[in-house]
């Protein structure tokens, strides 16, 4: 669907970081459920879910009782991540190097791989599942919106 390779690129570049946003999310969403009033509760603060449990959302309401504070640390960090990768990509590509979408320089635990197969492995494998969590994220906001019953709560194992 893309029009030409730099379009191509920037796709993928888009694709991976929604895909580890929304693997993030996928174990924060349940997390943030199950532990929420106890770490208000631990720290003396407002438990941030709203009605019946459920994690703010679009969907769900409650956005606004998130600090800004928060917000604002959230865009932070973003913009800086954003920026980095904005940087490393514009510097192969005037290097004439190679530039692999997501690619920041930061593995210290060695898990993208070794050989240049295991590197294409895991990246394809990263990206399988991030798409699998951006589904079960956009299942989580539908099913927590229609039932009107937390992620947690309609879960057995939870």
């Amino acid at each position: 669907f893309s029009s030409d390779e730099n379009a191509l690129m920037w796709y993928r570049t888009a694709e991976i970081k929604h895909a580890r946003l929304a693997m993030l999310a996928a174990v924060g969403w349940p997390l943030a459920e199950l532990f929420d009033k106890k770490i208000a509760y631990l720290f003396d603060l407002k438990p941030l879910l709203v009605f019946q449990d459920r994690v703010p959302s679009i969907l769900n309401g409650g956005l606004d009782r998130t600090p800004a504070v928060y917000w604002a640390s959230a865009l932070g960090v973003a913009f800086a991540i954003e920026s980095f990768g904005l940087i490393k990509s514009r510097n192969a590509a005037n290097a004439g190097a190679d530039y692999t979408p997501g690619d920041l320089g930061f593995d210290p635990l060695g898990l993208a791989g070794k050989s240049g197969e295991e590197r294409m492995f895991k990246a394809e494998a990263e990206l399988f599942n991030g798409r699998v969590a951006m589904l079960a994220i956009t299942g989580f906001a539908v099913q927590e919106w229609w039932t009107q019953n937390s992620v947690i709560n309609e879960t057995p194992i939870f």
